[in-house]
């Protein structure tokens, strides 16, 4: 593996680039300024208590200047406006009271300058070195403005120097505190950042890989997540590194040699005592050893050149979830105490969210599992029809919907039927799971469609199911020489579209009312033959209301589109109606449709199979 690239640290201010600084921040160093002026001119108003004042009118004009000076800038600031350059014109500015004040007072007097020079120094932290450097030359003009004068006293040199190390204190103070500032603002950024790409995936191993991406390189130069699965075994390492031929190269090292949970390896330590664990000196062999999972591991590791690791229990809900590490690369850098409290709060933050996804995740296989259950794996072959179907879950799939459908039944009498339930979730998926069971029982015995949706009704009215309902399309369907002979009942499920052979499609059936809501509930039974050709398409009404609010669906689309498109199978059918609805973007319930086609001459080999089948009997 080749020299791993690390990323620029935290150096000397006056080593490091020149970052702009943000209109708050110039507009504090122009407030501060304002201030420190204001406090100058107070101090120079006291020039009366002094004694052999040389201009009391140039000291008066320069505590007069400062207050003006002050005033201009707390209004600029207020008003929004303002930057570098009204900063650097106030040092400068600044530079010219001074050589006033001291030229005015006498260079005894010199010290009355030291508050201005505070506001100059202050405002210069901001500046530009260049900038700096021309306002640092200045404050040395200022100050020795009085050896143009015929008389300076001997004190003057002192007050130079105490003027030069105050101002340089000045500068480095406000670079300090503005630099502590922005290293917070950065760390806040990146803490804002990294909790948002927790959010991008709800798959587990990916969300933690979007995590450990996010903190490179601006709090380490690698990251290393070590995940355990629900019985608290390791399963997986993800890497993250400056490229991605190294974090692929880690991951590759991580599989070939698996940590063991009892082991003594720090990471082993860490996962067993939920306590952090940190290593300033990877750079000695021992303590590199000690970290490395193989003699490969070291290798790589001394090869990056790995100086310090910090690694980090991720705990959530009571349980270790696994380990974070993040390791520096560079001399010199250490985990300091704010790094290391950030670090500790964004891994909590991670194992919560990996749980989440975890808990996510399993959900949506159970509920895959479920829904799978409440469908039938395939649609059984029947001489004589084609059948076709399709199944939408609305969301993400992690909850189990009310649609489904369902085919049973033998060659000489089969029955079709669609429902949807209110709601969804384990209370759905129990009334969905027994409307199917009893819907099959009842047909196996009962004469038409309606009666077994009536005795349905009655079972569901007995067995309460705390007030939920259901609609249902029910249809019966016996194969006959010339076609197929139907039978359809509906209990307040959208009606089924009838399609000819010639092209002409219609709603067939009535209506009805709800099931599990009415004692006496109205449902009819209509009849019709289906000739080889016809279809008969039954669908839930997420097809029609996909889109909703904004794009309502009628059922006079779906037979005008199908008029039009003129399906020539089960399937182009189901295809025709799905062209009404965008199915890759979000619904706002399921769909769920189900196509019958009778097929030519297989009518009546199933037919005569039927009655063949018959006289047996």
């Amino acid at each position: 593996m080749g020299a791993m690239q690390t990323s620029p640290r935290a150096r000397s201010w006056l080593h490091k680039r020149w970052e702009m600084p943000t209109g708050p921040e110039v507009g504090a160093a122009n407030l501060t300024a304002a201030g420190l002026y204001l406090a100058g001119g107070a101090l120079t108003a006291t020039w009366p208590l002094l004694p052999n004042v040389d201009s009391p009118a140039g000291v008066t004009f320069v505590g007069v200047s400062a207050i003006v000076t002050a005033t201009a800038l707390l209004l600029v600031s207020r008003g929004g406006r303002g930057g570098l350059r009204l900063a650097f014109a106030a040092e400068l500015w600044g530079t010219v009271l001074i050589i006033i004040l001291c030229a005015s007072a006498g260079g005894a007097r010199s010290p009355f300058a030291i508050l201005y020079l505070f506001a100059i120094g202050h405002a210069a932290a901001f500046q530009p070195r260049g900038r700096l450097a021309f306002a640092t030359l200045a404050v040395l003009v200022g100050f020795l403005a009085p050896l143009a004068y015929e008389s300076v006293p001997a004190a003057f040199g002192a007050v130079v120097c105490i003027g030069v190390v105050l101002s340089a204190l000045t500068v480095g103070f406000v670079h300090f505190a503005l630099d502590n500032i922005r290293r917070q603002r950065r760390r806040l950024k990146l803490m804002l950042s990294a909790i948002a790409s927790l959010n991008t995936s709800l798959d587990p191993t990916e969300t933690v890989r979007d995590f450990a991406r996010a903190v490179i390189p601006a709090l380490a130069d690698v990251c290393l997540v070590d995940l355990l699965d629900q019985d608290g075994l390791m399963v997986e390492t993800v890497a993250a590194a400056p490229d991605a031929a190294t974090a692929a190269e880690l991951e590759r090292v991580a599989k070939a040699s698996p940590l063991a949970l009892l082991g003594a390896h720090p990471i082993s330590q860490t996962l067993r005592s939920g306590q952090p664990c940190v290593s300033r000196d990877l750079a000695l062999e021992p303590e590199l050893a000690r970290f490395a999972r193989s003699e490969e591991h070291r290798r790589l590791m001394s090869e990056a050149g790995y100086r310090s690791v910090a690694v980090f229990p991720m705990i959530a809900r009571g349980r270790t979830r696994g380990a974070i590490s993040f390791v520096h690369l560079s001399d010199g850098e250490h985990f300091g105490t704010d790094d290391m409290a950030v670090l500790a709060d964004m891994s909590q933050r991670v194992a919560m969210a990996f749980d989440n996804a975890h808990l996510y995740a399993e959900r949506s296989r159970t509920a895959s599992t479920l829904r799978r259950s409440l469908m039938p794996a395939r649609l059984p072959s029947l001489p004589g029809l084609e059948l076709a179907s399709y199944f939408r879950p609305t969301g993400a799939g992690s909850e189990v919907g009310g649609d489904f459908y369902d085919v049973f039944g033998s060659p000489e009498s089969c029955w079709l039927i669609v429902g949807d339930v209110c709601g969804k979730g384990a209370e759905a998926a129990t009334l969905t799971g027994f409307l199917r069971a009893t819907t099959v029982a009842y047909a196996r015995e009962a004469p038409s469609a309606a009666t077994v949706l009536y005795r349905v009704n009655q079972v569901m009215l007995e067995r309460g199911f705390d007030g939920r309902f259901a609609t249902a399309i029910l249809v019966h369907l016996r194969a006959q020489e010339t076609g197929v002979e139907l039978a359809i009942a509906s209990a307040g499920h959208p009606a089924a579209l009838l399609v000819r052979s010639e092209g002409k499609v219609r709603e067939f059936g009535d209506r009805g009312t709800l099931l599990g809501i009415f004692e006496d509930p109205v449902i009819e039974e209509a009849t019709t033959t289906l000739e080889p050709g016809d279809a008969l398409v039954l669908y839930t009404d997420g097809l029609l209301e996909a889109h909703a609010p904004d794009n309502i669906i009628t059922a006079d689309d779906a037979i005008e589109r199908l008029q039009e498109l003129k399906p020539h199978c089960a399937e182009d059918t189901i295809a025709a109606l799905l062209g009404l609805v965008d199915v890759e973007s979000a619904v706002r319930d399921d769909i769920a449709i189900l196509s019958v086609r009778v097929v030519g001459k297989a009518v009546a080999e199933a037919a005569r199979g039927a009655a063949s089948t018959r006289a047996v009997r």
